[in-house]
């Protein structure tokens, strides 16, 4: 299914508050997770893995709580679950469904706040192509053996990106709506961060 969104001209630039206001927690997540760095091992991002999974699958559970659409967007068919399943069975792990599950998420009590939690979801799919070139330079795998998670939508991660930022500037921002969204969007990174630093591999 294809996502429609209608653009207000009228809103305030809700990415950009998001890309400013998000940036220092965005970067201590890229710390936490090291999955750009020149050592990477399989087992570190097997471990990594492991973590992401514990963290989307409730999170995504919780976004689609409300419904199966946001703002226009198709939740089901955004959903990153699946592939970080087909990575971890592509390399062995077994017994996903008993992995840990992250308690600690953010409040997604309306639409403004799903919102900003998928900005980071989304943003993360995006920036996921440049990690899906280093692990298939460190580590030898693509898509189809362990890295599916980070190649996103391929070709479309653009273009489903742009969807994503159509919906956050076409939200109203009555009510304190675009302040709402930012602090959804920075607990989302936090809880990303706190979730995936608990437990260093080695």
């Amino acid at each position: 299914m294809s996502d429609t969104v209608t653009r207000s001209s009228d809103s305030p630039d809700l990415p950009a508050r998001l890309r400013s206001e998000t940036r220092a927690v965005h970067d201590a997540v890229e710390r936490a997770l090291r999955l750009l760095d020149p050592a990477l091992t399989l087992d570190v991002y097997r471990a990594r893995l492991e973590r992401l999974w514990g963290l989307y699958a409730p999170l995504e559970a919780a976004l689609e709580a409300a419904g199966p659409t946001l703002h226009g967007l198709d939740l089901p068919d955004r959903r990153k679950t699946p592939w970080i399943e087909t990575d971890l069975r592509a390399l062995g792990a077994d017994g996903v469904a008993r992995l840990p599950r992250c308690r600690a998420l953010p409040a997604l009590r309306d639409e403004a706040e799903r919102l900003g939690c998928l900005y980071v979801i989304e943003g993360a799919t995006l920036g996921g192509r440049v990690i899906s070139r280093h692990v298939e330079r460190a580590l030898g795998i693509g898509p189809s053996d362990g890295a599916r998670f980070h190649a996103g939508y391929g070709e479309r991660t653009g273009e489903r990106w742009r969807a994503v930022q159509g919906a956050l500037a076409s939200l109203d921002a009555g009510d304190g709506a675009h302040d709402r969204a930012v602090a959804a969007a920075r607990a989302t990174f936090a809880s990303l961060h706190d979730w995936c630093a608990a437990t260093e591999p080695a």
